[in-house]
């Protein structure tokens, strides 16, 4: 193979990764973000069927929320490998 050859085999090979890299960090993040949706929503059922049974006082509702979001995002986030700054 000539040069010219080899020096185009390389640069596309560099592009295709780059691309794979690209779709596979976007995939990722849009998992991330679905699976971080699904359960903020499982943390509000689970916050008012808390406090229903009386574990928790209904002024608490929207704090007990935001613990649970809180602990499940760095859960998530620990799970995936991903550091916050």
């Amino acid at each position: 193979m000539t040069a010219i050859a080899l020096q185009s085999l390389n640069f596309s090979g560099k592009l295709l990764n780059a691309l794979y890299t690209g779709v596979k960090k976007t995939l990722e993040g849009v998992m991330i973000g679905w699976i971080i949706a699904r359960q903020t929503q499982a943390n509000q059922h689970v916050a008012r069927q808390m406090i229903d049974i009386g574990e928790y006082r209904s002024d608490e509702y929207w704090n007990l929320v935001s613990d649970l979001n809180a602990k499940c995002i760095q859960s998530i986030h620990k799970e995936f490998g991903i550091n916050e700054k």
